[in-house]
């Protein structure tokens, strides 16, 4: 028998993460990401502030991203409608 089942993806967007281990993870993707981001723009002649800018976007973007992939894997439960 197929059940339907709707899920509620802005809670899972939009939602803050709330259990530790979302935050350690958030926090420490972030960090690894914006490190490799912003290793190679040592190299450029571009002032500090634009190379803070221009690696924290895509670092914060991913990481943000791995989020809700967990979510949405591990954590369907919590998000249905």
């Amino acid at each position: 028998m197929i059940m339907k089942v709707r899920i509620d993806f802005a809670k899972i967007f939009l939602e803050p993460p709330k259990s530790f281990f979302e935050r350690v993870t958030l926090f420490l993707m972030a960090s690894l990401l914006f490190v490799g981001f912003f290793r190679p723009l040592g190299f450029e002649e571009m002032s500090f502030f634009e190379a803070v800018i221009t690696a924290s976007i895509p670092s914060l973007s991913i990481s943000w991203g791995w989020i809700v992939l967990l979510r949405s894997i591990f954590k369907k439960e919590d998000y249905k409608k």
